[in-house]
């Protein structure tokens, strides 16, 4: 039996309870080397799902949920517009190390032609692994900034 290819598929607005779901899985993933404040309601705070939701993206493997990617059009840590950002990427556990985060960062690429800045937080060690391999062909210039006092590794390209 074959893996059904990746696919990153636009989220409609219905869908957004979906992906808020989603986030909190991501986070509780992160939780190992950065904190993250837990609500009376026992779920995650995250407070910038408004502020993200321009160009929501579900990732796909066949009629499974993969994960989710979330594209806006500026970059929250520099302030440049014009300028994609990938502001949250998330793959589901049972799906890394199979090519479908690669396969479906290259679609959102496709789709958003430009500028570009990815950024990671310094203490996300897994994260930075992963984007210096995925983003290594196109490139980008790397420089370290601090933000609302986090260190980041922001990588710049262009698609």
């Amino acid at each position: 039996m074959t893996q059904a290819e990746p696919m990153l598929v636009a989220a409609r607005h219905d869908q957004r309870l979906l992906i808020e779901n989603l986030i909190q899985l991501y986070l509780y993933d992160m939780t190992s080397f950065m904190p993250f404040p837990v609500g009376l309601d026992g779920r995650f705070e995250y407070d910038f799902l408004d502020r993200f939701w321009r160009h929501p993206y579900l990732i796909m493997v066949g009629d499974e949920i993969a994960g989710f990617a979330l594209v806006v059009d500026e970059c929250p840590l520099t302030g440049r517009q014009p300028c994609w950002f990938m502001a949250e990427f998330f793959v589901l556990a049972a799906y890394r190390r199979r090519g479908v985060a690669r396969q479906t960062l290259g679609a959102a690429l496709a789709r958003h032609f430009g500028d570009w800045h990815i950024a990671v937080p310094l203490a996300n060690t897994p994260a930075l692994a992963f984007w210096s391999s995925v983003l290594d062909t196109r490139k980008p210039s790397i420089r370290q900034l601090n933000f609302e006092g986090d260190d980041w590794r922001l990588q710049a390209f262009s698609t």
